[in-house]
């Protein structure tokens, strides 16, 4: 007989085993790529909450031929809405990063102790954060005082708060040596120059009384909410008759958290004065408009509900330059 070749043979039984272990192992690819997005979704979340953690410094530069030479380089600390937040015991952490800083002066702009019921050691921690013998100013934020009879539909109320009375805040803060910057400071360095802090109200016999010139000397106007409205415009409409309020050369101002929530790439999610997607100029940083004043946003350190997003909480250093000594 004639010998059959060898023939390999797969039964129809063990097809079909082998078509569901195909189909068993396909089963896992989608699992695979659930958990990758997964994995993605909480790296996301980690990295952004603890950006949220993180305090960092923000510096800005502002160049302006009206600043006096001598004060050249002269730095402002910007500290602004902490709603209660503490950085170690005591605001260690936020003591230990301020003391590698170099600053000729201190400006806190509102909202401190948020719901926090002891604001008086709140506020003594805070001020204790700084060095021995520089300048301190404070304004309020809507936060540390809401006057009665507020115009709710206006939110100008909120950028420059000044009670008929003093408020505990202002008592704890100034028994701390810290001024009140309203209606007007006037800083005097050494050789004798002055630039001056004020609010958007001119006052004209106190402006007066301080040698205060706007058409020539450096002001910055501090406000709690960012200046949000066309300023040239808004001059020409209310100086008509008489000056009544301020043209000024920087605004430096807080309210806003820098956006608390933010994506990469995107910037911040939401403001509750802008909307969504907010323009990062009104949230955040330095922009300059079209006259030429400069208006800086802090970030500020803590949160009034929830979380910060990729949102780093932030105090910051301005420094302020006198043109003619830029190098070209």
């Amino acid at each position: 007989m004639k010998k059959l070749k060898d023939s390999r043979y797969i039964s129809r039984s063990t097809k079909d085993s082998f078509f569901i272990e195909e189909k068993k192992k396909r089963h896992f690819v989608p699992l695979i790529i659930i958990g990758v997005v997964l994995t993605v979704i909480i790296v996301f979340a980690v990295v952004g909450l603890r950006c949220g953690a993180k305090i960092v410094v923000s510096r800005a530069v502002v160049k302006s031929a009206q600043l006096p030479a001598s004060f050249d380089g002269f730095k402002i600390l910007q500290i602004s809405d902490l709603h209660g937040a503490e950085y170690g015991d005591r605001q260690s952490r936020l003591k230990k990063l301020i003391s590698k800083l170099d600053y000729d002066i201190v400006i806190f702009t509102g909202d401190y102790a948020g719901k926090q019921e002891d604001v008086e050691f709140f506020i003594r921690d805070l001020v204790a954060c700084i060095r021995e013998g520089v300048p301190m100013y404070f304004i309020l934020g809507d936060c540390d005082y809401k006057p009665e009879n507020v115009d709710k539909n206006s939110e100008k109320w909120k950028m420059c708060i000044t009670p008929a009375e003093k408020t505990p805040v202002m008592n704890y803060f100034e028994d701390c040596g810290v001024k009140f910057v309203y209606p007007a400071q006037k800083i005097t360095n050494e050789s004798g120059d002055s630039i001056y802090l004020t609010g958007i109200r001119y006052e004209k016999e106190l402006m007066n009384k301080m040698d205060f010139d706007q058409e020539t000397d450096f002001s910055i106007c501090v406000t709690h909410k960012p200046i949000n409205y066309n300023v040239t415009r808004h001059l020409k409409d209310v100086n008509k008759r008489m000056i009544t309020e301020i043209d000024y050369d920087l605004c430096i101002s807080g309210h806003t958290l820098g956006g608390q929530y933010r994506l990469p790439v995107f910037g911040a999610l939401f403001s509750s004065d802008e909307g969504w997607f907010p323009q990062e100029k009104s949230v955040k940083g330095l922009s300059v408009d079209d006259a030429g004043r400069y208006n800086y946003i802090n970030g500020g350190l803590g949160v009034e509900s929830g979380f910060r997003f990729f949102s780093h909480p932030e105090i910051s250093i301005i420094e302020l330059r006198h043109i003619e000594n830029e190098k070209s």
